[in-house]
């Protein structure tokens, strides 16, 4: 109860700053296949593009502690190739890219330098819980069978429970600046800590990227009179 007092109290005093977000940037996955049963030769990973798009909220706690709250829709994935031994004559390589959608909504504790109204560097750290709404994957096997080659490609929606497990969590961190109008930009990460590969393949989210944003909301900009402004001096 006391949180949505705050809450309410934060929004009645017309203090809270809103806006849109939009980042782009490269994904991928820290990626291990299991180790038993199939004896596996090579395994490596490459990035894809990613990038994602949403709103967020930013809620002054003090002068410079800032609590941000958004809401976005992002896609991620990566390129996975590796390789394995069935037995001496049963031998297969598979090149798999995932092409993941996710919604997010991402929780930090932002700090930011100087007073409100001028611009300021900014650096948060948090959490993003996230759950998988679509995506698809590319699959390429190719393999010796008893000294025949064969091989076969797939185009398949990926599918929660039996592709990748839908939940999601990662730490995300970001770092950048804010104008006195309320355009800013931010370098940012995140980093998954929860397993979604299936069975025993270990597969972890990382994201990495370059976004931009325009925060709205009474006392945001320098034009406004300084009786607007939380952070002004006495």
């Amino acid at each position: 109860m006391s949180l949505i007092f705050v809450s309410l109290s934060w929004l009645s005093y017309g203090q809270v700053g809103y806006g849109p977000e939009l980042g782009i940037g490269i994904s991928t996955l820290k990626f291990a296949p299991p180790t038993y049963p199939i004896l596996y030769t090579s395994a490596s990973v490459s990035p894809v593009i990613s990038g994602k798009i949403g709103g967020m909220t930013d809620v002054p706690l003090n002068k410079n502690i800032y609590f941000q709250a958004g809401i976005s829709f992002s896609r991620k994935g990566a390129v996975k190739s590796f390789s394995y031994n069935h037995n001496d004559s049963f031998n297969e390589s598979v090149n798999q890219t995932l092409y993941i959608s996710y919604f997010d909504l991402p929780l930090s504790v932002v700090y930011k330098t100087g007073m409100q109204g001028k611009g300021r560097f900014i650096a948060g750290i948090g959490a993003t819980p996230s759950y998988i709404i679509g995506g698809h994957y590319k699959l390429q096997d190719i393999g010796h069978f008893n000294d025949t080659l064969f091989s076969f490609n797939e185009n398949d929606k990926i599918v929660t429970g039996s592709t990748l497990s839908a939940f999601d969590i990662g730490v995300n961190l970001s770092a950048g600046y804010e104008f006195p109008t309320g355009l800013f930009f931010r370098l940012y990460g995140t980093f998954g800590i929860n397993d979604i590969g299936i069975q025993t393949e270990i597969d972890k989210n990382r994201m990495w990227g370059i976004s931009g944003g325009y925060i709205l909301g009474k006392g945001r900009n320098i034009n406004k009179d300084p009786d607007n402004l939380i952070d002004k001096t006495p």
